[in-house]
């Protein structure tokens, strides 16, 4: 998602001990919930919808839904130099 949208998200900080739930509205207004760890850079998106979509993001809202959508799985790569 757009770095500025992400940004919100973190600056929300965490919906609960170790993870995020957060809403994605799109143009058109439809939305989609998410829950996920603590990366939410990157999310899939409904069908027919992409990052030029979204207008906004609600932290910690969507907990209620049924349909909430978890983002790709991630890895950390640690390394020293």
């Amino acid at each position: 998602m757009p770095a500025h949208f992400a940004n919100q998200l973190y600056a929300a900080g965490e919906s609960g001990m170790g993870y995020t739930i957060f809403t994605v509205v799109f143009s058109g207004g439809t939305s989609a919930a998410y829950g996920t760890g603590n990366a939410v850079d990157f999310i899939a998106y409904p069908p027919g919808k992409n990052a030029a979509d979204i207008v906004q993001v609600i932290p910690h809202i969507g907990r209620e839904r049924k349909d909430i959508l978890s983002c790709p799985e991630y890895s950390w790569c640690l390394y020293s130099i």
